[in-house]
């Protein structure tokens, strides 16, 4: 396998990148021209070939570096931990949203990039702000008019180090989701790692907790049953169903469309499969098997859905036709104060 990472440096070198965010792009880049690599030799390149075609794309990929050094001026630099393992980075998670979108486009012939949009606020000194970031950070992304879609979080002044992005607490997504006048969608999502038991062969799965609006804002629908209901989404224990990942019914399931009204135990929480998700769907972290209602949390977490202080997700949103991101923002502003 050559040796990618003194390229890639070089690509960067005039960057001057801080070296912890330079080594996590090098890693990123090298593992991406790796796979490039081995899939060219699987479709029969020799390795002369694969290794030139492989650079190629590379040389695509100098748009993406200077754009990741544009939107570090933008971003605090170091990781914020919001305290539980419950709390995941935000920042943290838009460069998984960045490394997914990465290897999302191997097949194609170079990066594009398009920029990240962090939308400040900078208002109130002593109240948690919404704020708005452009969530197209690369083309072209596999949902229904991709230009139209954004994410939305929460910013937490903080005295010393001015205002602190945060995930979502569920009593404040629902002011968001019912009283916004910017968007036509808003979804919540969060990802975390459950047992799969009750089977001869347990197995951990990556399940996501989705808003029943999740499925339609992205344009995906299920290959087979139905996706999750409104009452699913509003009221919590109406019906503790789940949806399969594609590879999950075909790898435990045998893609058996007779599935729906099967259980499976999450975590030794019983759930109903209710539908099956398209090949090559794995959820905003590209990773998930299975998906859960939102409102399922409280299963596991009794007070989740009522704390508001309990910030555990993200969400994002499909702006309405004609909406700027500058109108989203004053919408924010206005939603607040609420």
């Amino acid at each position: 396998m050559p040796e990618w990472k003194q390229e890639i440096r070089g690509r960067l070198a005039g960057l001057q990148l801080a070296p912890t965010r330079e080594a996590a792009i090098v890693e990123e880049l090298a593992q991406h021209l790796d796979d490039c690599y081995a899939e060219l030799l699987s479709g029969g390149a020799t390795p002369a070939e694969a290794e030139r075609q492989t650079l190629a794309e590379l040389s695509g990929s100098e748009l993406l570096a200077r754009e990741l050094r544009r939107v570090e001026r933008q971003v605090v630099p170091e990781p914020i931990i919001l305290g539980t393992n419950r709390r995941t980075n935000i920042m943290a998670d838009l460069w998984q949203d960045l490394r997914f979108g990465v290897r999302m486009l191997r097949k194609k012939p170079g990066f594009t990039l398009i920029a990240i949009a962090t939308l400040a606020l900078g208002i109130g000194a002593n109240t948690a702000i919404f704020s708005v970031v452009n969530a197209l950070m690369l083309r072209p992304l596999p949902y229904r008019q991709p230009e139209q879609l954004v994410k939305v979080f929460q910013a937490q002044p903080d005295p010393a180090k001015g205002m602190l992005p945060s995930l979502w607490s569920y009593p404040r997504f629902e002011i968001l989701r019912d009283q916004n006048k910017s968007f036509s969608d808003v979804a919540g999502f969060n990802q975390s790692p459950y047992n799969l038991s009750g089977t001869d062969a347990p197995e951990r799965l990556h399940v996501e907790m989705v808003s029943a609006s999740y499925f339609p804002l992205l344009g995906v629908e299920p290959v087979v049953g139905s996706a999750f209901t409104t009452e699913e989404d509003r009221m919590p224990g109406a019906n503790l169903s789940a949806m399969l990942g594609y590879g999950l019914w075909q790898r435990r399931f045998g893609g058996d469309a007779q599935v729906i009204g099967k259980t499976i135990e999450l975590d030794k929480k019983v759930f109903t499969v209710g539908g099956v998700l398209p090949p090559g769907f794995r959820g905003q972290s590209g990773t998930a098997d299975v998906w859960l209602p939102m409102t399922a949390a409280a299963t596991f977490v009794p007070t989740i859905l009522t704390h508001p202080n309990d910030h555990w997700f993200q969400v994002i949103a499909r702006l309405k036709d004609g909406v700027s991101l500058a109108q989203a923002r004053a919408d924010m502003h206005l939603l607040s104060a609420r």
